[in-house]
């Protein structure tokens, strides 16, 4: 038995935070718990959904607790240490490209602004991340204009020369590295807070404070500065971008969507401030297999969240966890102030979720596409598939199976595919069945096998989700065949055409809107398959109805079938012509062609 194994008897059923240690003393995993004794005794099972903490038990050596007074405490000391050790089996927050941000620091007494790709906690003011870093230093130079702050590295070296750059003769910096600009402290802070509030998009409050202090400077008759300010006022206004209200709320709000695909997820967080969306920042989470929306909306608190100086004052996701309350008391804890967590259900905000789902599924997508080495899409329907049924990953390509049959004659089974909801017909297969029927359950097991022994072998590619045209029983028979076949799990649903009802696994039917744009990519490819299903059994049919016609005339074999039916097309032609036309065009003899002639009148008659 391992020492952290022995210590577990000895925990307490208090709130507190754990650390799972190798035999080194390195941190291998960093968690809290409301109850420790209770949360620190799951690890000694296997978990299914976390398969990597395995090889983390075998790694600990040893257990260190951290008792607290709360969960809330408990919480944020998980993301100080977290952020601390980078401990190698927790979940893992990433950007998933480096953003630019730009720096202001405040925390000197004549602030620099930069362009950084790196957040330290230096006490600077860090606002982004932009996603396009030629059009954000575009944006500086001209906001320079404005706020002419200084940009230097080596201020202190200009400061003892006395001596101001270029950038003070062209009107870029104010110059308080230079004694004869006579630049104020607090007339040079008020530039940086001004462009601080443009920046977090507080534009309207900019604007305010800026003609109030030329109001003011006009009536105390310095009116350089009200000059200054009507100056700054004017290529404000017409820098400005104007951009639509997304949120009738003017606080300060980020709007969270998550994205889940395997081993992987990804977090969007879309910035609004004074009801303009102003920015978006997407991280990706390795190691999130098994983990929900809960747990990333638990993540991005812990890892990202409570070490940010500028917390907003609402955060929005599409559902709230059961631990909501916790996650917005430490929020409030780290902000000083109460932090809003919630769920809407319609309106502006809820599209708004909506929209950040949209771009965490993007980033998601983008983040795989450039692991795999190629480029790929995927459409709001098969995105939406994902989200409906619950799947792990996107169902890029489906397939459904579809059986054709009248009685237990000329059985037919259809398989149709799709790739992000457009048909690809060359992954398209029909096959007769040799399974006698009538019996719907017997044939969808028979041409499931037939088809995956291909997919296994690798000669068809292997699909996302597999989709069958029927209910339960047609669903049980399917997955009774691939359990089978397949060495690798598949997703598996049914459609019931009259209700239109989605048949889970182990789960109640689901009837999706009929509106959306998941169901009707189901029902595209539900029709599909009977059409091509349909398609071929009228094949064979009219193939029985010819072959029943003109082999049961003596002399009368495949060879000549063909070159009667090549030479007229149909037996409906064949019997409007005449026994010498037929031995002409289809080169017979004449014999045949009048023994032919009589055969098919007397089928005429009879029939």
């Amino acid at each position: 038995m391992s020492a952290w194994s022995e210590k577990i008897a000895d925990l307490p059923a208090s709130p507190g935070v754990y650390l799972f240690k190798d035999a080194r003393g390195e941190v291998l995993y960093v968690g809290k718990a409301l109850n420790l004794a209770s949360r620190v005794r799951s690890y000694q099972s296997h978990d299914p959904q976390r398969p990597h903490l395995d090889e983390m038990r075998e790694r600990a050596a040893d257990l260190d607790t951290i008792l607290t007074g709360s969960e809330v405490e408990a919480l944020l000391l998980e993301s100080t240490l977290i952020r601390q050790h980078k401990p190698h089996y927790n979940v893992l927050l990433k950007d998933d490209k480096s953003f630019p941000f730009v720096k202001l620091s405040v925390q000197e007494p004549w602030p620099r602004l930069s362009v950084t790709r790196q957040v330290r906690d230096d006490g600077a003011r860090y606002v982004g991340p932009f996603t396009d870093v030629k059009a954000l230093r575009r944006t500086l130079r001209d906001l320079r204009r404005i706020f002419p702050l200084r940009t230097c590295r080596n201020f202190e070296d200009y400061r003892r020369q006395d001596r101001p750059c270029l950038y003070y003769h062209i009107r870029r910096c104010a110059g308080p590295c230079y004694s004869r600009a006579r630049v104020d402290p607090a007339q040079y802070r008020s530039l940086v807070d001004g462009l601080l509030l443009l920046l977090t998009g507080r534009n309207a409050e900019l604007l305010a404070r800026l003609t109030s202090e030329m109001a003011e400077a006009a009536s105390s008759r310095r009116y350089e500065v009200a000059a200054q300010r009507r100056d700054q006022i004017r290529l404000l206004e017409r820098a400005r971008v104007p951009q639509a209200v997304v949120s009738g709320d003017p606080r300060d709000t980020d709007v969270l969507g998550f994205a889940h695909h395997g081993a992987h997820a990804a977090i969007a967080t879309l910035f609004v401030r004074e009801g303009r969306v102003i920015g978006k920042e997407t991280r990706i989470v390795e190691r999130a297999a098994g983990l929900d929306d809960a747990g990333l909306l638990e993540t991005w608190v812990t890892q990202y969240a409570l070490a940010r100086a500028d917390l907003p004052r609402r955060v929005l996701v599409a559902v709230l966890p059961e631990s909501h309350g916790v996650l917005a008391a430490a929020l409030a804890s780290r902000a000083g102030r109460p932090v809003e967590l919630a769920a809407p259900a319609r309106g502006r905000a809820r599209r708004l979720v909506e929209l950040a789902e949209r771009n965490a599924a993007a980033a998601l997508e983008q983040h795989a596409a450039r692991a795999a080495g190629r480029r790929a899409r995927h459409s709001d329907a098969v995105l939406g598939l994902q989200r409906e049924l619950g799947l792990p990953a996107p169902p890029h390509r489906m397939i459904c199976f579809d059986i054709s049959n009248f009685g237990s004659d000329q059985a037919v089974a259809a398989v149709v595919a799709s790739e992000d909801g457009r048909p690809r017909k060359a992954l398209y297969r029909r096959m007769r069945m040799r399974m006698p029927g009538p019996d719907d359950f017997a044939m969808i097991g028979e041409a499931v096998e037939r088809y995956w022994t291909h997919v296994e072998s690798g000669e068809l590619p292997r699909p996302d989700l597999v989709v069958i045209d029927g209910g339960a029983g047609q669903v049980g028979a399917a997955r009774a065949s691939l359990e089978k076949i397949a060495t690798r799990p598949v997703s598996l649903i049914g459609l019931a055409k009259r209700e239109e009802l989605v048949v889970r696994e182990g789960l109640s039917d689901l009837k999706l809107a009929r509106r959306s744009e998941a169901l009707r990519s189901l029902q595209r490819l539900r029709d599909e398959a009977h059409r091509f299903g349909l398609d071929y059994h009228r094949k064979l049919r009219s193939r029985a109805r010819i072959g029943s016609a003109l082999d049961r005339i003596p002399g009368v074999g495949p060879a000549r079938r063909a070159a009667l039916l090549k030479a007229f097309g149909s037996v409906d032609a064949l019997r409007e012509a005449t026994p010498e036309l037929m031995a002409e065009r289809a080169h017979v003899p004449l014999v045949l062609a009048r023994r032919v002639a009589l055969g098919l009148a007397h089928r005429e008659g009879a029939a």
